[in-house]
């Protein structure tokens, strides 16, 4: 073989083995141009991508746990859930030969270490605590007191996922066919 060069050796080789993988890489370099990035990208944001991706199905909210200091000292505790946020709750329960109403409006996102939260806290139809806008830290006991220190709001938000609830309509909600207030319903060439 001293007299072969080493250079046809190979590139017969090589062609040989392009001729073998030929008739595997042909089909696919036809349909490679057939397939964008835009549109793998958007099947992996659609969930397209063969994993099993729900929607979602909770709503994000927090548990509250509400504590009032009467001026007396009487403590009232009560605890309720915010099962949004962005929406206005309302929590109305009796404590201390009192009825207390405490109107709770918080922002914030799954994993904010603080919620921007208003309140505004009625006594027995009284007005006590205008709307006032605070920041409160996520899972920690915070307290606003009243100018005169004589009444405290304990307020402790603890970030929850409620599952959502189902709103689709029920069907004893259908009108019968034979109802009379039916403008469309029984013959109306009578």
């Amino acid at each position: 073989m001293r007299g072969v060069p080493c250079v046809k050796w190979v590139t017969v080789n090589t062609l040989d083995r392009i001729v073998r993988v030929l008739p595997l890489v042909l089909p696919l370099a036809l349909v490679a141009p057939l397939v964008s990035p835009t549109q793998v990208q958007a099947a992996a944001q659609n969930g397209e991508d063969g994993s099993d991706s729900e929607e979602q199905t909770y709503d994000y909210g927090a548990r509250v746990k509400i504590e009032v200091r009467m001026e007396d000292g009487t403590v009232v505790k009560h605890r309720g859930e915010m099962r949004s946020f962005g929406n206005e709750w309302r929590f109305e329960f009796d404590g201390a030969d009192h009825h207390h109403a405490l109107t709770l409006n918080a922002s914030g996102e799954e994993g904010d270490k603080k919620l921007e939260v208003t309140l505004a806290y009625e006594r027995d139809g009284m007005a006590v605590i205008a709307p006032y806008k605070d920041t409160y830290p996520v899972r920690k006991r915070q307290s606003l007191w009243t100018q005169d220190g004589k009444l405290a709001i304990a307020l402790t938000f603890i970030p929850t996922k409620f599952e959502r609830e189902d709103t689709s309509r029920d069907d004893k909600e259908k009108i019968d066919p034979g109802d009379s207030d039916d403008p469309l319903g029984g013959n109306l060439f009578k």
